[in-house]
């Protein structure tokens, strides 16, 4: 899979100056041309445009605590349609440890108008601002600014101040709208050395470095700063923002990594390692390596219990997963340490990702099966960069079990799917395998294919106007673990997602198929009815009453990155229409195949006196598609709602006079 382009800055380069007569950086102040813009030469189609995004990184000393880094944010956005007021509410997260924690102060915002031929301020009130916790760990500062509309400008500026080094913020110069210009200033302390790392770009418009000539002094320090500019002007809105792994993986940004501690008195610790060495240390950690270890002393008293002796291998995995799975429920809290001790985790049988699959692989380890952990960084969170080691790229800790010449994935964190597949934040996405002194990278990947069939069975009463139709979903790999998660015992819930979803009143037959085989398909019946358009002598049939793909999921017009699918994909359609007396096919669609490296497409009709057949399907070919694909990718999915959609047409049977 293909990472995005980085770069790192070990040292700048020459500026390139940046102005624009129209606009203004200054705090507080509106030029003739933003009041009246509206809409972005640049980007005709833009709902708002950011017109300076600016932020002031910097440390300062305090007697009690000792340094805080302290990151200043200034903002000014256009809202060129009503769509863009959104970019008016702001979320600002923040952090607790053991120093206690971060804060956002200097909270300044201001909502301009042009009202009655003046322009008009709204200042930000404290009481639009709200805080909401996540976990215990993080909470989110919310911001909503007032008297937004159309042709509104805002201004927002904040100060996060933290002690934890290592959650210096990544500066964002692109955004979903437009940026006329974005510029980051950093003030370096010569005792702590960050690495500057690029996405989405190969350059800045503007990097320059200085040391200033002001001496300061902390305590029985003395010191100078070095400032750093990087800047960028007219950044594009980021528009590739389906089908991706994470919109950090291609949104142009600065990321920044603590990479040495340098102490005053000389010498230092570098914080950067090597991925042997973190291997290494994940391997010692008490909440890591020493945690599988103590599993797997547990798993002394465990095993027995499981009934393994007759079963090969790849039941035995099986068996232990599902246990694991069935006895410990997962806290919805990620992680690749195991955050309570062990004696706690078995006690209330519930953790994080850590716990469970940490366990997990104690487990099986005990039971003489090949398991390594993999640490890896979630779809959402972004690629590892592997030019970088740290530890604080990877979120998530799965299994990897070696049977023979099989490799299996597994993450124990989710108890309605089959022991080897994986939810999807764990998908497409490369992880390390913790081995101790080596370096081994694999990419987790499933290739099973994921299929939702409907089959519909079509009972048209000219009468009444209306169908009556009998139908069943069938949904297997994650297209069953998705039903499955809608169902979660409760039939009901089916009934409101056919509901909700495609507008069906389920009479009350609903059944469910089988549902404890993890690894069989989700079935469920039903019936319903719909209406039937018909004139004096015709009846207009939809065959599969607009159930099947209606909505083609490729909407951009081209596209830059690659089109990341998660897994292989399809679906399958098949209707039966009785054809009722007096009636025969005045119209009825072509059979039609099409199949190239991309995607499988069949329409098949077969009809008679009495009935009509039909079975239609498409299969994707790949889960990842090259952006040259997307194109052929969007008029493959043209072509299959237009031919899935096609009406059949019953005219009445002309007597015989």
């Amino acid at each position: 899979m293909k990472t995005p382009f980085t770069i790192i800055l070990f040292f700048l380069i020459s500026i390139c100056g940046y102005s624009q007569a129209a606009y203004t950086y200054d705090a507080g102040k509106i030029t003739q041309n933003e009041m009246s813009m509206t809409e972005f030469d640049k980007d005709k189609d833009a709902e708002a445009v950011v017109l300076y995004n600016f932020g002031d990184y910097y440390f300062q000393g305090e007697e009690s605590r000792g340094f805080i880094l302290h990151m200043k944010r200034r903002t000014k956005i256009k809202i060129l349609k009503q769509a863009g007021v959104k970019y008016a509410d702001f979320e600002i997260p923040y952090y607790i440890g053991d120093s206690g924690w971060e804060t956002i102060d200097n909270i300044e915002g201001i909502t301009y108008n042009w009202e009655n031929g003046q322009l008009t301020k709204t200042i930000l009130e404290n009481k639009a601002i709200f805080e909401e916790k996540v976990n215990d760990n993080v909470r989110v500062k919310k911001i909503a600014l007032s008297n937004v509309r159309e042709g509104s400008i805002i201004e927002l500026s904040y100060t996060i101040s933290t002690p934890y080094f290592f959650n210096m913020r990544k500066w964002m110069f692109q955004e979903k709208i437009p940026v006329i210009y974005s510029k980051l200033t950093y003030k370096a302390i010569p005792y702590y050395e960050y690495t500057y790392i690029m996405k989405g770009a190969s350059k800045l418009d503007e990097s320059k470095s200085e040391i200033l000539s002001d001496d300061i002094r902390f305590g029985q320090l003395l010191y100078r700063e070095v400032k750093f500019d990087f800047g960028m002007k007219n950044i594009p809105a980021f528009k590739d923002e389906e089908f991706i792994t994470s919109e950090q993986d291609y949104m142009i940004s600065l990321n920044f990594q603590l990479s040495k501690l340098i102490y005053p008195g000389g010498g230092g610790r570098e914080i950067m390692t090597t991925w042997p060495a973190m291997s290494e240390d994940f391997l010692k950690s008490d909440d890591f390596g020493k945690y599988i270890r103590n599993s797997e002393k547990e798993a002394k008293k465990i095993l027995p219990t499981l009934n393994l002796t007759n079963k090969d291998a790849k039941d035995q995995v099986e068996t232990i997963t599902q246990y694991v799975k069935s006895k410990y429920n997962w806290n919805g809290i990620y992680g690749k340490y195991a955050n309570v001790s062990l004696s706690e985790f078995m006690k209330q049988q519930t953790g994080n990702v850590g716990n469970i699959n940490l366990f997990l692989i104690g487990l099986l380890n005990a039971a003489k099966i090949e398991a390594y952990p993999v640490v890896l960084s979630t779809r959402k969170n972004g690629a590892i960069s592997k030019g970088h080691p740290f530890q604080q790229f990877f979120n998530y800790v799965i299994a990897l079990v070696k049977i023979e010449d099989n490799t299996y994935f597994i993450d124990a964190t989710e108890p309605l799917l089959y022991y080897s597949n994986l939810p999807e934040r764990c998908m497409n996405v490369e992880g390390l395998v913790v081995k101790p002194k080596v370096e081994e990278w694999t990419i987790v990947r499933q290739r099973n294919i994921s299929v939702t069939q409907k089959d519909l069975h079509l009972k048209l009463l000219p009468e009444e106007n209306k169908i009556e139709v009998n139908a069943q979903f069938i949904g297997s790999g994650l297209s069953a673990y998705n039903f499955r998660t809608i169902h979660v015992g409760k039939d009901e819930n089916l009934s409101k997602y056919l509901k909700d979803k495609n507008n069906i009143e389920v009479k009350n037959d609903l059944k469910i198929g089988e549902v404890d085989k993890l690894n069989r398909p989700f079935s469920f019946t039903f019936s319903f009815d719909t209406s039937l358009e018909n004139t004096s002598d015709k009846l207009f049939v939809s065959p599969f009453c607009n159930l099947s793909i209606s909505d083609n999921p490729f909407k951009q017009t081209s596209r830059s990155t690659l089109i990341d699918l998660v897994y292989i994909r399809g679906d399958i359609y098949k209707s039966t229409i009785d054809i009722p007396d007096g009636y025969e096919v005045e119209y009825s669609p072509e059979s039609y195949i099409s199949e190239d490296e991309l995607v499988k497409i069949n329409y098949s009709l077969v009809k008679d006196k009495s009935r009509i057949s039909i079975d239609a399907s498409y299969y994707l070919k790949k889960s990842v598609y090259n952006p040259d694909d997307y194109i052929k990718l969007k008029m493959s999915f043209a072509d299959i709602i237009k031919r899935f959609s096609e009406m059949i047409v019953l005219v009445k049977k002309k007597t015989e006079s």
